[in-house]
């Protein structure tokens, strides 16, 4: 069971020594003199093997507030291996890395920022070893010195773990602060299984997202954040092997919603912060260069400055008086006039810029961003895919074939092939792919079919046909994004079955194609050992949790 008061070895990166209390070292060694008895010892706690001590994670006011944040929040979550920050640069794009702490020579040290060693990585710990060699993936993560070291290079939306799930957390990164303290915002925390992204062929391939799945990181959750237009998002490593109740626990939750807002602010405020400093240290040096060169004026020209003081403000502030009853109406609105043409000049300029800055942006997307070549497949999985291929065409055809034959002199029905083809391409090359899993399939198949067919009634003109089969991708496509069931087979149905005849016919046909793919993909894909379809049956197993609780009543 994961413990945050000792469930394991201390990280090689831990806080600088600023941030151990001595307080408590001192109140921990030294027995309480109140009536010249020593307090009583408390209970020893259950530590479990590890490699070091775990650093005490408190704050102290030598340390700038980001520090002092993480440091706090660190202390009161639980089964956190540890977390990375990351802000979404709007210029660029891209997300980049935020260091958590302070280096022994002064500097930043960026990328983890651990609690612990993970339990897989762990040279005393053995229990969870496994033959992918995890300390070597450690050591490129965590030790700079490695030659192998995996700094965390800026990414794009969808690349690489941080870019994984930015594109996961969606809009609602934008909530920001505002959501604490309401009771309609949810406090649920979806950890994604790490590995689970690394081996995804369809995921884009990153070096980093590899090493951090065979390291012992496979559990991590992003929390977005929004300060002033400040974006990002905090990245928490959970242990695989605590316990799970404990870290999904509403406390332990709501912690990690809440540390993820104050980091954020933090990592927000240090900016404003290192500005405001610059800024009065150039108005320091600005009023003492101003009082130096007062002081040798008053040196030099003395006598004629008190002359000029004792006479001359007076008639300055007289004539003052006197032009300013002067002043006409043409006067005020010429004044008025001209700051209404800086600020608009001064708006211009600041749209001119965003509108560089978005172009900016824009380009350099299209330029690409770091991701990896993806692994092409083995021989053997090669041979798999061909298989699979093979048999389901070979009876899809056959049914086609003989459906064609028995209505060829009545209905004149088929089998519509084309985005069954796409299916099964998603099915043996694409095999742990959201698109690819029969939830996906079979939802959105029907959904694409029924406005398919639904388009095909609205009455347009014989030139205007043609519209149907871009009207009904463009519902088909957003919806399926919408409700979470993306396949992109089913945006070539809708284009194929928009401009159709007998099309509730023609769709029962097609739906037993898609079963049929459906199945032979469940038998075909899992008799290999590196094979997994599907990767979940949610709602049987939502049925099942369902059927056990009522046996228990």
């Amino acid at each position: 069971m994961d413990s945050t008061q000792g469930d394991g070895a201390a990280s090689s990166r831990p806080f600088s020594s600023s941030l151990i209390s001595k307080k408590n070292i001192v109140s921990d060694s030294i027995p309480s003199t109140k009536n010249d008895a020593p307090a009583p010892s408390p209970a020893p706690l259950p530590v479990a093997p590890s490699s070091a001590v775990e650093p005490t994670f408190e704050p102290a006011p030598d340390v700038d507030i980001l520090t002092q944040t993480v440091a706090m929040s660190m202390k009161s979550l639980y089964g956190i291996y540890g977390i990375e920050l990351w802000y979404f640069n709007e210029g660029s794009g891209k997300l980049e890395n935020i260091a958590l702490s302070d280096d022994i020579e002064g500097g930043t040290v960026e990328g983890l920022l651990l609690k612990r060693v993970t339990q897989d990585a762990d040279e005393i710990n053995r229990k969870y070893w496994n033959v992918d060699k995890p300390q070597e993936s450690f050591k490129k993560l965590t030790d700079k010195s490695n030659k192998g070291y995996l700094a965390p290079e800026p990414v794009g939306p969808g690349c690489g773990l941080p870019g994984a799930l930015w594109s996961e957390i969606g809009r609602y990164a934008t909530n920001g602060l505002n959501g604490i303290g309401h009771s309609n915002v949810s406090h649920d925390v979806h950890w994604r299984e790490v590995d689970e992204l690394a081996d995804d062929p369809d995921q884009p391939y990153d070096d980093r997202l590899q090493h951090l799945a065979k390291a012992g990181f496979t559990r991590a959750a992003g929390l977005p954040f929004n300060v002033k237009n400040f974006r990002g998002m905090v990245i928490y490593f959970a242990n695989p092997h605590g316990d799970p109740d404990h870290l999904n626990s509403d406390v332990n939750k709501q912690m990690i919603h809440h540390s993820s807002q104050m980091i954020g602010a933090a990592a927000a405020f240090r900016p404003a912060q290192e500005a405001s400093e610059a800024y009065l240290q150039e108005k320091s040096h600005q009023t003492w260069r101003r009082v130096k060169i007062k002081i040798l004026t008053i040196m030099r020209f003395g006598g004629s400055l008190r002359a000029k003081k004792n006479g001359g403000p007076q008639a300055s502030s007289g004539d003052d008086k006197k032009n300013g009853k002067r002043r006409s109406t043409f006067a005020k609105v010429h004044e008025l006039s001209v700051r209404v043409r800086k600020d608009f000049k001064k708006t211009a300029i600041q749209a001119k810029d965003d509108l560089e800055t978005k172009a900016n942006r824009w380009v350099s997307k299209m330029h690409g961003g770091n991701a990896g070549i993806p692994p092409s497949f083995t021989w053997t999985q090669t041979l798999w895919s061909f298989v699979g291929v093979l048999v389901t065409h070979t009876i899809l055809s056959r049914l086609n074939s003989f459906i064609m034959t028995e209505t060829a002199d009545t209905t004149k029905l088929s089998l519509v092939l084309a985005p069954l083809g796409a299916l099964t391409t998603l099915q043996y090359n694409l095999t742990p792919a959201p698109a690819s899993q029969p939830r996906n399939a079979i939802f959105a198949q029907v959904m694409a079919l029924t406005v398919a067919n639904l388009v095909s009634y609205i009455p347009f003109s014989a030139k205007n046909a043609w519209f149907r089969s871009a009207l009904a991708p463009a519902i088909v496509i957003p919806a399926m994004a919408k409700l979470g069931i993306t396949h992109p087979p089913a945006g070539a149905a809708s284009i194929v079955f928009s401009s159709m005849k007998n099309q509730w016919a023609n769709m029962g046909i097609f739906l037993c194609g898609v079963s049929i793919t459906i199945i032979n993909a469940v038998l075909i894909n899992n008799m290999s050992d590196k094979r997994q379809y599907p990767t979940s049956w949610p709602y049987l197993s939502r049925a099942k949790a369902k059927v056990g609780i009522c046996k228990d009543e």
